[in-house]
């Protein structure tokens, strides 16, 4: 096998000839992975060797010893340590010898190999000479070596637990800081060294605690932001960055100086420099929003705050906003990108956290700017204005900013015509912004609005796409709850028409304008009032027909199918949002949906199903019993939703599609709750679902116990035997947001199934089966109640089913239920600052006390 040409062809353009290469290549690690893994590794350090063979060989080595899927990584992590000691040692042995290699993308391509298997090795106590031979590279005079040395240390600063080298820490520091020195004389190695000290910068917490290694430190990185080189000022204004996110509060008597370099780099340095600089404004930002909101909770819970905000935002804006708003007029040209990423888009996202930061005091800052230029015959400046007045949107409050929205309104509708792409781009973005944050500001010009909005659909896809968000957010704002009209029913028909005809434009590929168009649609749908529902029976059969014709699209290529997949789901999307609107009246259309359905379930797409199920639960909750007749042919598609655990959404939504039949047939679910109860029940005990999956299957059982009443006495002592395992669930005390949020919800949902399963039962006169569960149940309450992560919805779930039981059960649990415990759980919760809490604990008082 030559296994040069063998890399070499995995790289060609002929797709033949590259898959012929592939499957080469998999066989060979296949048959032999240790053979296999050294040869990568021989071609890797050959220095006659094409370099693109090279660089090859040293990736797949690379993704030999890691993978994005935790499964298959560990699976390579133990297929290395089973490899023989000496065949390692030789593999590792060829990967630092290529460390001091001439060709720099081989050079570049060992240090990530090595870093690799050092997060291996280390934590496991192998290669224990590893970071003391590293370190002795630095005091060598080859500066191909010391690079590539640099940047195996920041790669193994990456991506190890900072635990594992602690202890090397500071050696790792000292060589990282020697190579960014500004008396280092080659750039490369100081740009390496920068790079390396901004993946170690978890790693030094303990030097930064240390006010004079601290300043060390800092000084270097200051220093490398005056560098000659670019790359090196763009990777030392990145460790600014991160320092401010890490040691916001460690900084101090430095962001005098850090302030001069930023605000110097942002008015005259490259591009990428000047981003960075402006990226540290950002920073802090974030940090002291964090800790505002942080204080916020800490003085309502009448505790100290463990950190203060040092406001350096508010120091700095008087000097900081006039130089952003230069950066905002540095756009790249007319037709800038919209996904662009420059210095002007940078700006403008600081503006905003500036404002997310300071509120208020933002706006005497900005707003002379904007008046100044919104109208400048400039087109940079023009745009730089609308921008700025669209990023401080969000965070004044709404009468300071009623006043200048009104005032801006007629100027904006102008420039929605405006002959510069990128100034109507930003005009109907802040109109959008105005929409979502200070709607009720522009009612008066509502016609306007509208008007100037429909009229941008049908501009090229970026400004038709803004148009959509921007309508988007105009629905959400008026809101409302079974009203009979809102401000925007004169204007449905006109929105829905104008985004409907968007979605099918022969460039709604572009900007994502279709599904742009299709969400405000569907946000349009849900928020509408009664006296929109005919408008809303309207669009079904233009939205069936359309769905009717994907099945007839001409596929010739991938691209082809996966539009026609994605058409598909948004029409699904569209569809379930007016049966939801609709409920009983869509019935006329079950037949003809209930049969497009069926067909998108037999292409078996992932992407589809999840639509078409959520789709299927609205029209069941619509039609009711009458869904009783579909069962027979959707419910086998339902059970395959149900088995699909690896697609967890698609089993999640299917979850929740069982409870939507569960109440919309009632006990005519029972022939189809031995199959429907097995599934739920076998993806509870499957340990690979997410987990995620698993609180609504319990709550799940709570709607077929409902549904089917004192049938449900098959199943109850497998589903309270899941419901009480899943209760014994704990909370650790290192547990992170995440799982604390898993097990909350867990929780709630077990109450709502304990709750639904009583009342289920009651109704056919079997409460007596639950009485062997109470004590457990009661227990239970007693456990979250005194779990100091406990929440409102729990606490209020627990509450509920006392009353449940009670009311259920009678006398029969009167000790259990009269007990100080449970007594002064429910005095408690009566008294809550939770209304509905308190309402649900004064009930179940009420029925406890009758028995």
């Amino acid at each position: 096998m030559d296994l040069s040409q063998i890399l070499l062809n995995a790289q060609s353009p002929d797709r033949e000839v590259r898959a012929g290469a592939e499957k080469q290549l998999a066989a060979a690690e296949q048959h032999n992975l240790p053979s296999f893994l050294h040869a990568l590794c021989l071609e890797l350090a050959s220095a006659d060797k094409n370099p693109h063979s090279r660089r090859l060989a040293g990736l797949i080595l690379k993704n030999a010893l890691d993978a994005k899927d935790e499964t298959r990584k560990q699976q390579r992590i133990q297929q290395w340590l089973a490899l023989d000691a000496a065949a390692k040692a030789q593999i590792k042995a060829g990967v630092v010898k290529t460390l001091a290699d001439s060709v720099k993308e081989a050079r570049h391509t060992a240090a990530q190999v090595l870093a690799k298997i050092a997060v291996i090795e280390l934590p496991r106590d192998q290669w224990p000479d590893l970071i003391e031979s590293l370190m002795n590279h630095m005091m060598l005079q080859d500066n191909n070596l010391k690079e590539s040395t640099l940047e195996a240390l920041g790669y193994i600063c990456e991506e190890i637990e900072p635990q594992v080298i602690q202890e090397k820490s500071n050696q790792i520091l000292t060589a990282v800081v020697q190579g960014m020195r500004k008396e280092e004389p080659s750039a490369d190695v100081r740009v390496a060294g920068t790079t390396a000290l901004l993946n170690a910068l978890e790693f030094v917490k303990a030097n930064f605690e240390k006010e004079a290694e601290r300043n060390y430190i800092l000084t270097v990185v200051c220093e490398a932001t005056q560098a000659p080189v670019a790359p090196i000022r763009v990777a030392a204004f990145e460790c600014l960055v991160k320092i401010a996110a890490l040691y916001y509060d460690k900084i101090g008597t430095w962001m005098q100086n850090v302030f001069n370099i930023t605000l110097e780099a942002m008015k005259k340095d490259e591009e990428l420099v000047a981003q960075q600089a402006v990226e540290f404004w950002s920073t802090i930002c974030d940090v002291e929003v964090d800790i505002l909101m942080e204080m916020d909770e800490y003085v309502a819970a009448k505790e100290q705050p463990p950190r203060a905000c040092l406001n350096y935002i508010k120091g700095a804006m008087k000097f900081l906003i006039p130089v952003l708003m230069e950066c905002l007029t540095k756009q790249e040209g007319e037709e800038q990108e919209e996904d662009a990423w420059n210095v002007a888009t940078a700006a403008g996202t600081c503006l905003a956290l500036i404002a997310s930061t300071v509120l208020d005091e933002v706006v005497p800052h900005v707003m002379p700017f904007v008046r100044d230029n919104i109208s400048n015959t400039n087109w940079h400046f023009r745009e730089a204005a609308l921008l700025a007045f669209g990023s401080i949107l969000e965070g004044p409050t709404g009468y300071i900013i009623t006043e200048l929205v009104t005032q801006a309104i007629p100027i904006l509708l102008q420039h929605t015509k405006d002959s510069v792409t990128l100034v109507k781009d930003s005009t109907v973005w802040t109109i959008g912004r105005i929409c979502q944050f200070h709607a009720q500001t522009i009612a008066t010009k509502l016609p306007e609005v509208v008007q100037v909005l429909i009229e941008a659909l049908a501009d090229e896809p970026r400004i038709a796409a803004k148009a959509c968000w921007a309508i988007h957010n105009l629905a959400s704002a008026y809101e409302v709850e079974d009203k009979p009209t809102s401000p925007l029913s004169p204007y449905f028909q006109a929105l829905a028409t104008a985004l409907f005809h968007a979605s099918s434009r022969d460039d709604a590929d572009e900007s994502f304008l279709a599904t742009a168009s299709y969400e405000a649609l569907n946000v349009l749908i849900q928020n509408s009032t009664k006296d929109s529902l005919p408008l809303i029976a309207q669009l079904l059969p233009p939205l069936l027909e359309r769905l009717e014709k994907t099945f007839a699209a001409q596929i010739v290529s991938s691209d082809d199918k996966e539009a026609v997949v994605e058409l598909q789901g948004h029409l699904c999307g569209s569809l379930q949002a007016c049966t939801q609107k609709l409920e009983g009246e869509v019935k006329p259309y079950a037949d003809r949906m209930m049969t497009l359905y069926l067909r998108l379930f037999e292409l078996q797409s992932a992407t589809v199903q999840e639509e078409v199920l959520m789709a299927v639960g609205a029209l069941a909750n619509a039609v009711e019993a009458d869904f009783a007749r579909y069962m027979p042919a959707f419910g086998k598609w339902l059970e395959l939703a149900l088995r699909n655990w690896e697609e967890h959404a698609v089993c999640a939504i299917a979850v929740g599609v069982v409870g939507d039949i569960c109440r919309a047939l009632g006990d005519k679910v029972t022939p189809y709750c031995d199959v429907l109860v097995g599934l739920l029940l076998e993806n509870l005990k499957n340990p690979h679902i997410n987990r995620n999956v698993k609180p609504p299957i319990l709550s799940c059982f709570g709607d077929i116990a409902l549904a089917i009443g004192g049938r449900f006495e098959p199943y109850l002592p497998h589903v309270m035997g899941m419901l009480q395992q899943a209760s014994t669930t704990p909370i650790p005390e290192t547990a992170d947001y995440d799982f604390v949020d898993y097990v909350l919800q867990l929780r709630e949902d077990i109450f709502e199934a304990y709750t639904s399963i009583i009342q289920g039962l009651r109704t056919d006169n079997k409460s007596d089966l639950f009485l062997r569960h109470v004590e457990h149940v009661v227990g239970f309450v007693s456990f979250v109640w005194n779990d100091p992560t406990k929440s409102d919805e729990v606490i209020r779930g627990a509450v509920g089913v006392l009353g449940d039981l009670a009311h259920a059960l009678g006398p029969k649990v009167r000790d259990v239920l009269k007990h100080e415990i449970v007594q002064g759980i429910i005095n408690e919760c009566a008294s809550s600052s939770n209304q509905q809490t308190r309402e649900v604990a004064k009930w179940a008082k009420q029925v406890i006390a009758k028995l």
